[in-house]
Formats: structure tokens, C-alpha cells, sequence
């Protein structure tokens, strides 16, 4: 028994680093039944569920909030519930089935004016200064590096002069990017860090965005 144990621990192990390798050599947007998985198994929702993705969002009644990249829609549906009748949420996603089942989960709870999009987060389908938020939460480092900047520029365009950016990263997600590395991509993207939060296995930065950029689609 303990040798079927061991056996199976080091078959987690080996597949945990070769997800973590392909996720470095070939970034792209998770599988669904895998994210599916990953994202809404009890071990993942109790200690890096929404509560802690979520530490830095403060107050949202009344706010209109993007989530670009939302998966299965776990994070959208808590947005939902934390802007109240008076705010409105919105996703996009790269992934037809993430669509799916995020639209799936929101008419679930309720959020039937939720505006979720199929598009690419380097290319935001909404006007600029449209959202008071706009998260991400480990999406990022399923772009290859030469679009991440690219990406946070378009946070940036379609954030309200008086808006904010949520990044959050936790590992062991396969695309799991450090917090220095991140810092870097925000300030190139013309982004101040103005906090963070720490947890184990988990950081989130707010940022501010300095110089709009991009035009008006």
C-alpha cells in the first residue's frame, strides 16, 4: 500500500512540473475540463477561492467590473453578487466553452444583463474609460511574453480615469507569474502599484493607470 502511495504522489508531482513547464515553453489558455477542475475543487475554493482573489477590490456596489479571462466564471459570479442591482459585470475570454459556461453560471445566479464576451484580452471589445475595475486573475501568463504588456495597456484604456487594475497570482497554477516579474510588466504598461496582498501561495496587486492609451473602438 504505501508503495502504491508513494507511487501515485510522485505521479501528482511529475505531472504538477510538467504543467508548470509547458505553461513556461508554450503559454495558452488552460483546457476546460481541466480548469474546471482546477478552479472549483474545494482544496482550490477554500484556500484561493474568490475571498482572497478578491482582497483588494473593496467596495464594489454600484461598480461596473471586467474580468478579462473568466474560465469557468467562479470569479465573475462572486463580482456579481458584490456590485449589487446597481452595477454590472462583465468577462471576456479567449475560449468559446469558457463562454459557455460562465454565461451558464451567471443566468444560474441570477446575473441575466451580464455582458460576457467571447474575444482577446490584447484586443478588448469594449470603449475606452468604459469599467471603475478590471481584473485578472492568473491570466496573464497564459499570453506569450511579448503580448503581456500589451494586454495590460488594454486594461489600462478601457479603465475609468479614476479606475483600478486587480492582478492576482497564485501558485501552482502552470502559468503562475512572480510578483517582481509582474511589477515590471505594470509599470511598462504604465501602471502604478499603489498596494499588494499576501497570502500563502497567493499575491494581488492593485495598480493605477497613468497614461491612457489605445482609441476609442
Amino acid at each position: 500500500m504505501a508503495v502504491v502511495i508513494e507511487i501515485a504522489v510522485i505521479g501528482v508531482v511529475a505531472m504538477f512540473f510538467a504543467m508548470r513547464l509547458a505553461g513556461k515553453l508554450a503559454p495558452r489558455p488552460m483546457a476546460m475540463a481541466l480548469e474546471q477542475f482546477f478552479l472549483t475543487n474545494p482544496i482550490r475554493m477554500r484556500f484561493f477561492g474568490p475571498r482572497q482573489a478578491l482582497a483588494l477590490l473593496g467596495d464594489a456596489g454600484g461598480k461596473r467590473i471586467l474580468e478579462i479571462g473568466t474560465g469557468v466564471g467562479v470569479i465573475l459570479e462572486a463580482l456579481f453578487h458584490r456590485v449589487g442591482p446597481d452595477g454590472l459585470v462583465a468577462g471576456l475570454d479567449i475560449q468559446p466553452q469558457a463562454i459557455a459556461y460562465t454565461a451558464s453560471r451567471l443566468k444560474a445566479a441570477g446575473a441575466e444583463h451580464a455582458d460576457v464576451r467571447l474575444g482577446s484580452a490584447v484586443a478588448l471589445p469594449w470603449s475606452n474609460q468604459t469599467f471603475d475595475r478590471v481584473l485578472m486573475v492568473s491570466m496573464l501568463g497564459e499570453l506569450p511574453d511579448t503580448q503581456r504588456v500589451q494586454a495590460l495597456r488594454e486594461m489600462a484604456r478601457v479603465l475609468r480615469s479614476d479606475g483600478q487594475g486587480i492582478l492576482t497570482e497564485f501558485w501552482p497554477d502552470p502559468h503562475y507569474i512572480g510578483e517582481a516579474r509582474l511589477k515590471r510588466y505594470c509599470l511598462d504598461a504604465g501602471f502604478e502599484v499603489v498596494a499588494t496582498y499576501h497570502a500563502p501561495l497567493l499575491y494581488s496587486l492593485r495598480v493605477l493607470p497613468q497614461h491612457p492609451v489605445g482609441n476609442v473602438i
